[in-house]
């Protein structure tokens, strides 16, 4: 965890903090945490070995460096106040959260293991009950070149779907880049079929399509900041059942991309 309590019950950051200044409690469990500081991994709290609380437990480091950057890139912009990492929020706890313009408030989850459509559609549906716009993002990676048809993961294709054909991948700082997933061509064959016009067979090329494949078309970069408050409304699509939630996506995100 990058985040912790000080004896004055006030949330102090691990790169913030010094080991003078502990006893450091854990936001959730209320117990003592160690303060490690290195000059190769992020600086953030742990629990002792002998803790039962799961909390900020098994996060890797790239998980830490991503809520590190972009915490300290949005700190700076005028329209961000109270910025938090690892808001606690009972149900969900976002990686990074804030009050955009004084009006609305946005939750980042940063996402970097393998999790199920359910567990983002349970998560997305909290946020919305609580007013707050989410975006999901995960750290972009050598694959997503757009130059050879890149294998997607299941809560990818999920995302796609509930972002209206987008997802947004973390290139660092506040930069992300949106892509869209396009249909991959996985087999062509040809068939016969009975034109009822010229009263003949006929032959025709039908497509196979990958279930997982996808050729990719990258946008542009932007930022976190580029972004606004999109309401989407349940409705089922491809595959998936997607429920009522309010995303923090690209502006008019609703009038382009719908399909899986």
């Amino acid at each position: 965890m990058l985040s912790a309590l000080n004896e004055q019950d006030e949330t102090v950051m691990a790169w913030e903090a010094t080991r003078e200044e502990g006893p450091f409690l854990c936001p959730e469990c209320q117990e003592e945490v160690i303060l490690k500081k290195g000059s190769i991994i992020i600086h953030h709290f742990a629990h002792y070995p002998e803790a039962s609380c799961s909390y900020g437990t098994g996060e890797s480091e790239q998980h830490r460096q991503a809520k590190y950057e972009i915490y300290e890139s949005l700190r700076v912009h005028p329209s961000v106040s109270h910025l938090k990492v690892e808001r606690y929020l009972k149900e969900v706890r976002p990686d990074v959260s804030f009050l955009w313009q004084g009006k609305w408030r946005v939750a980042i989850e940063m996402q970097i293991s393998a999790i199920s459509p359910d567990e983002i559609e349970h998560r997305t549906r909290c946020y919305a009950t609580k007013n707050i716009w989410v975006l999901w993002t995960t750290p972009y990676h050598h694959n997503i070149s757009g130059l050879t048809p890149y294998n997607t993961r299941g809560w990818e294709r999920y995302l796609h779907a509930l972002y209206f054909g987008r997802v947004y991948y973390w290139l660092g700082g506040a930069r992300l880049l949106p892509v869209h997933f396009e249909p991959y061509v996985q087999d062509s064959t040809l068939e016969q079929y009975y034109d009822e016009d010229e009263q003949k067979v006929k032959l025709r090329l039908k497509d196979t399509y990958s279930p997982v494949l996808r050729n990719l078309n990258l946008g542009e970069s932007i930022a976190i900041t580029d972004l606004q408050p999109i309401k989407r409304r349940a409705m089922h699509l491809g595959k998936f059942d997607l429920p009522d939630a309010q995303l923090w996506s690209i502006p008019s995100a609703q009038d382009k991309f719908s399909k899986d």
